[in-house]
């Protein structure tokens, strides 16, 4: 496809004022509280709207000659197939399929096609597996429960999908792809269906196919406004920019309800599905015996089982060719207008968050919130004086909260008629980046099941004429000025999440099928009694104005001290609630209390604000807060541990001060996605914030902005996330260093439960680099250090997890846990101890002493070749199928330096190496956990810890300290510094599979790297 296809502009602008008026809910009224109002629908990104002249040729030329398409001889049926052929060519013709690709209707929309690749996809081995940030539900939980693991993409500086951390991604995994003989497979969508940000689909496909990886795409968002090309010719370097698939739901189209999905996929993606369709039945065999079953060659026919939705395809053929008819480039012209305009009126409202911010190129879909602070009113009455409390003292601004989602949806219906959609659009991940919540605090809210948070979400239709999209507009920014003096007048329904103001006296008048009798033998229905509230207004623009009144009025109502606010008992249940520190939204109480200038209700358990806010992870427009200095601005981000960079008037890039907090890594973009692009002032975007982060050095800013330009190159391809979650409750509480850890008691000596930082980095470890399976058999090496003590009891710990996780009598989905102790025949070096420690703890242990004597010399190689064949030869003779080491990531970071220093290469020790001949594993769970934690839980708990230790690796011990010495000194100038060695060493850590082995040792480090060589003969 290489051309747009409408033949004349002013064909299509005339279509697009024809449709406006045929659609079937253009005349429709909604009974509102406030009067009667006219459906203006801005929910096309969730559903379309039917249209008169579809419904009219369905009706007087399908219908009536409608048959099954599997009776094909016959003449009505024969008219039938006709039409649905007709629709599959129109189809495939628009998206530019050739004979290479087949098209198929699928029942279910974007999640239905999707299901049916991964059916049909010849996978022998799990796939690694790219998604992009924006990612429907539909096109992300699928894919986790398929693949070996899921890489989430990371944004660009403008909010659009970084290609080069897409690159660097491929890079990396296309090495781990080949070595574990699986595919790589790419699944995007060409535009958010959050925030209409789109996709260079040509540029990413070209991308994923040089690195032989296979990409599909969800064109579920952005199908009805741009152009679909599965065969694009090469252009600006965009070599191979085929899609292998791409699937869409038509549904969505103006037009489009009650139609199917659409897949349309390269044919040699369907080899699974060549032994057994993914849906069998009528229409898809053959020939059928007794005992066998052949099926149909041809993927089209094979892969539409049953009766096929006909009628429905015929409508989708014929959607798609009225957007053909007005021409994809006028579409995108309109759109690209109608963003112009929105960011143009939006400005000009300071408390409303636009998500996704204005840099990224879009379509007119805007998510958004509405901010509420005491400051914020100053501003609106900034005519009137300040607001003083009853004793004449001012009352000071508050931290932001926002007005609920819920409400704001509701509000624009009953005012406007608008018909928008709120919560978070079915794309959680994504949301959470854009509110600015961090897993931590999505667990908070998951745990305490609170109301959720989300946003409002609209869409600007391309064929509305200026007049609407100009109402649409300017009710938004009415509501975002004003929604909170409605607030106290409306009543929230907890059931049904419904907010209903206070006077609709109005009984349900909803349409029910029950309504529907044949008691007369004739089809009768009832309407329901509706009664208007008030008259439709004559004009969109006398409707702004009844607004405008009835908010005055309700203001006047609300500042008499005698009004009483509705939703009393909600408000109640916040003020006593021990998660009010979790409220977001404004309360009625305490938007009363505003509008009269009082201090707002105090309450039991206290609420400073909002514990989250758009901006801290992902980019947000808001006049207002690009006004702010970043003193204010940080106090907004507490909760989510950001701080906010300086809202940027000037053309610079924004670079965090710092890259870490808690374990959560902010990756830069580099090359042409990090280039200094210049930023509106409107658009605010917040980094990570540390307490202990010093001002006033500008050595040590330009420092941590060198850092932050570096960190998310290789090592931060999301392959193993660095952030990690435990449930609440799994991890039993820790006392303080005062006291004892808890303890679990098993004999004269106790299991101790380690604290939780040690305890969560352990588990981080282990389920990122899925070390540990159902049923292993895991053989632990006690060497009476501090790390290896520490170690058992933490896989102690996860053993009491997973049983808690998984009450199965049977303990299918727990580990068993077994010790060996290795001593070498060294004067002092006695490790017996160790064996009654084991025994008191009840665990399987093995004691095995090696004799030294029959070696005529001794060295670091030898001793660590010994103690290896050793364990080896435990875990082979008492059936072990997992070795695991206590390696920290102390000696981890010393074993890299190590080995750039010494080896001019770039390796450590890995996390989890598969030993495919020995069919073993070695892991080390303590990969991510600083060598300090582990001493300060050994020394509160009073482990044993053996003094004595070989002579011949004590040698090691200099070198060993001299590395650690240079980390320290390091580290005293970057606090972030192990944070950076993780996002760097993560690509060498991860599960690798060897054969043909013979143990060797690093000679550099006390700690072994573990290599594998083939032997000689």
């Amino acid at each position: 496809m290489t051309k747009d296809r409408s033949k004349s502009v002013p064909r299509g602008r005339k279509l697009l004022s024809y449709i406006r008026s045929n659609l079937l809910s253009s005349s429709a009224l909604i009974r509102g509280p406030f009067g009667d109002r006219r459906v203006v629908y801005c929910d096309f990104t969730a559903s379309g709207l039917s249209l008169k002249f579809f419904e009219e040729f369905i009706t007087n030329e399908v219908l009536p000659e409608y048959a099954n398409v599997h009776s094909f001889l016959a003449g009505m049926s024969c008219q039938t197939t006709s039409f649905r052929n007709d629709a599959k060519a129109i189809i495939k013709d628009a998206v530019n399929a050739t004979d290479s690709d087949a098209l198929i209707f699928v029942g279910s929309g974007t999640t239905g096609a999707i299901h049916k690749l991964i059916h049909n996809i010849n996978l022998s081995e799990p796939p690694i597996v790219f998604v992009g940030p924006f990612e429907h539900h539909s096109n992300l939980l699928p894919w986790r429960h398929l693949a070996q693991k899921v890489i989430r993409l990371k944004t660009n500086t403008d909010g659009g999908v970084s290609m080069t951390y897409l690159e660097e991604a491929l890079k990396a995994e296309s090495k781990t792809a080949k070595k574990l003989g699986c595919r790589m497979l790419v699944c995007l969508s060409a535009a958010s269906n959050v925030t209409g940000i789109l996709v260079d689909t040509n540029a990413a496909s070209s991308l994923v196919h040089r690195y032989g990886g296979i990409i599909f795409w969800d064109y579920a968002t952005a199908a009805p406004y741009v152009e679909m090309n599965m065969n694009p010719a090469p252009k600006n370097g965009a070599e191979n920019a085929y899609k292998d698939a791409i699937f869409f739901s038509v549904h969505k189209f103006v037009g489009g309800p009650q139609t199917p999905g659409i897949l349309v996929a390269k044919k040699k993606l369907f080899e699974a599905g060549e032994q057994f369709p993914f849906q069998s039945g009528g229409g898809t065999v053959n020939f059928v015996r007794r005992e066998h079953t052949s099926y149909f060659k041809e993927v089209e026919v094979r892969e539409e089982g049953g009766t096929p939705a006909i009628i429905e395809s015929i409508r989708a053929g014929m959607v798609i060719q009225l957007k053909e008819a007005i021409g994809s480039k006028l579409i995108q012209k309109r759109e690209e207008e109608l963003v112009r305009l929105a960011w143009t009126k939006f400005s000009q409202c300071p408390n409303l968050v636009i998500l996704g911010g204005s840099k990224a190129k879009r379509i007119a879909i805007f998510s958004f919130l509405v901010r509420h602070t005491r400051e914020g009113l100053v501003k609106v009455n900034s005519s009137k004086q300040r607001m003083h409390g009853p004793s004449g003292e001012e009352i000071k601004d508050d931290n932001c909260l926002f007005i609920h989602h819920d409400f704001i949806c509701s509000l624009l219906n009953d005012l406007f008629g608008i018909q928008s959609r709120s919560g978070c659009a079915c794309a959680g991940p994504y949301a959470l980046d854009l509110l600015g919540i961090n897993e931590e605090l999505a667990i908070s809210y998951e745990d305490t099941l609170i109301s959720n948070p989300g946003f409002t979400r609209i869409n600007l239709p391309f064929f509305y004429p200026d007049e609407e999209i100009d109402f649409i507009i300017e009710s938004i920014i009415f509501v975002a000025k004003y929604s909170w003096t409605f607030l106290p007048f409306y009543e929230l329904n907890q059931k049904t999440g419904q907010w209903r103001y206070c006077n609709d006296k109005r009984s349900d008048m909803g349409k029910h099928l029950s309504n529907i009798t044949y008691d007369h033998g004739v089809m009768r229905w009832k309407k329901p009694a509706q009664k208007s509230a008030g008259p439709v207004p004559l004009t969109l623009r006398e409707c702004l104005s009844m607004a405008a009144s009835l908010q005055q009025s309700l203001e006047s109502v609300l500042r008499q001290s005698t009004c009483s606010v509705t939703n009393e008992k909600i408000d109640r249940y916040w003020m006593r609630s021990k998660a009010n520190y979790l409220r977001w939204f404004l309360l009625a109480s305490e938007a009363a209390a505003d509008a009269r200038g009082l201090p707002r209700p105090v309450p039991q358990y206290p609420n400073t604000g909002s514990p989250w806010h758009p901006g801290c992870i992902e980019r947000c427009f808001c006049p207002d807060l690009a006004k702010r200095d970043n003193e204010s601005l940080s106090r907004l981000c507490k909760y989510t541990s950001a701080k906010v960079a300086s809202a940027v008037t000037n053309e610079k890039c924004v670079y965090p001060n710092n890259a870490h907090k808690g374990n959560h890594f902010v990756n830069s973009s580099s090359s042409s996605d990090s280039s200094m692009e210049s930023q509106s002032g409107t658009d605010v975007i917040c980094v990570r914030r540390d307490g202990k982060q010093k001002r006033g050095s500008p050595n040590r800013n330009s420092r941590a902005r060198g850092r932050a330009s570096r960190i998310g190159r290789l090592g931060a391809c999301e392959r193993y996330p660095i952030t990690f979650q435990l449930p609440r409750g799994l991890i039993r509480p820790h006392r303080t260093q005062s006291s004892s850890p808890a303890r679990y008691v098993h004999g004269e000596t106790g299991w101790y439960s380690p604290p939780p930082q040690l305890l969560r980095s352990t588990i981080q470890a282990l389920r990122l680099f899925s070390m540990i399976h159902p049923g292993d058999r895991i053989l632990v090496h006690l060497s009476g250090g501090k790390s290896s003590m520490a170690l058992l009891h933490c896989l102690h710990a996860y053993q009491e997890i997973l049983q808690r996780e998984n009450p199965d009598p049977g303990g299918k989905g727990v580990f068993d846990m077994g010790a060996v102790v290795v001593a070498l025949a060294y004067e002092n070096y006695d490790l017996l101890p160790l064996v009654n420690y084991l025994k008191a703890l009840g665990v399987t242990h093995y004691y095995e002493k090696q004799d030294m004597n029959h070696y005529c010399s001794h060295s670091l190689d030898l001793c660590s070749s010994l103690k290896q064949k050793v364990i080896y030869n435990v875990a082979r003779r008492y059936g072990y199928t997992v070795l695991a080491l206590a390696q920290n990531l102390d000696e981890m970071a010393a074993s890299f330096l190590s080995s750039v220093f010494n080896n001019g290469s770039i390796q450590t020790m890995e996390a989890n190496v598969e030993l495919k001949d020995l069919n073993l594993r070695l892991i080390r769970p303590l990969a991510f956990c600083r060598e300090k934690t582990i001493a300060e839980f050994v020394k509160t708990a009073g482990l044993p810890v053996m003094k004595t230790a070989c002579p011949i690796c004590e040698q090691s011990r200099v070198e060993q300290v001299r590395l650690k010495e240079i980390l320290a000194a390091e580290e005293n100038n970057n606090p972030h510094l192990f944070s950076s060695i993780i996002s760097a060493i993560s690509p060498l850590l991860h599960l690798s599979s060897q054969s043909d082995i013979v143990l060797e040792s690093d000679t550099t480090s006390q700690t072994k790297v573990i290599t594998w060589t083939k032997p000689e003969n």
